[in-house]
């Protein structure tokens, strides 16, 4: 199904893919087998794509988004609920969702970033965007910030995560503000960052000169390392 000028769609289903390319008005919750679009969508439902999403345009619905393959934002994205992708999620541009956000082939977001239920991963985390998640972030790896972006910003902390960090692997964190523990096997604390609760680490812990931790790392046992 294709709208290129400016149409509504009813709550249902449709046996195809839906591309947008001018503005499309959702009346209720919705499934497609694809969405492609580089307009408008705007809805008050959810939306449940059993197939890949790809959105250049503006995105913005109360509800949840639901996709069975992966899912790529370069433009601005808003959603009032949970974000659940079976594959990967890649953001490049403005996101903002009102509960969590799970992708279990792996998240990348290098635009801008709201989140207000955490992110969760089988795979890697990486923000090199800036970023506020008021959860937990939960992953394989957990990379946050870059150094690059350090004199060019005019914040303190770029990213800041309201919840802890669990990570079976490697955790890197740049000019980010953690208020909550970090948990990982290897775990660099980079230049800038700032971590109100412990860090608790298994194999090594790299602590930069000009980052903050409120309490002494502890060194944990692989069994310790549960999420």
């Amino acid at each position: 199904m294709k709208i290129s000028g400016s149409g509504t769609l009813s709550e249902g289903k449709i046996n195809d893919d839906l591309r947008v390319s001018g503005s499309a008005r959702l009346k209720g919750d919705f499934e497609c087998n694809g969405f492609h679009s580089s307009g408008s969508l705007r809805g008050a439902g959810s939306l449940t794509v059993h197939g890949d999403i790809i959105s250049s345009g503006s995105f913005r619905i109360g509800g949840s988004l639901y996709a069975d393959g992966n899912a790529n934002s370069s433009g601005s994205a808003s959603v009032g609920g949970e974000i659940s992708i079976k594959g990967r999620l890649v953001s490049s541009g403005s996101l903002r969702a009102g509960n969590k956000v799970e992708a279990l082939q792996g998240i990348r977001i290098s635009g801008s970033g709201t989140v207000q239920g955490g992110l969760l991963s089988l795979e890697t985390i990486d923000i090199s965007g800036s970023s506020s998640v008021h959860g937990n972030i939960t992953g394989t790896n957990i990379l946050i910030g870059r150094e690059k972006r350090l004199s060019r910003s005019i914040y303190k902390h770029p990213n800041k995560v309201y919840g802890n960090i669990l990570a079976r692997n490697n955790v890197n964190l740049i000019a980010t503000l953690v208020d909550g523990d970090v948990k990982g096997r290897i775990v660099e604390i980079g230049k800038g960052t700032e971590i109100l609760g412990t860090v608790y680490y298994v194999g090594s812990i790299e602590v930069h000169d000009k980052s903050i931790l409120v309490n002494e790392p502890i060194q944990i046992t692989e069994e310790d390392l549960h999420y």
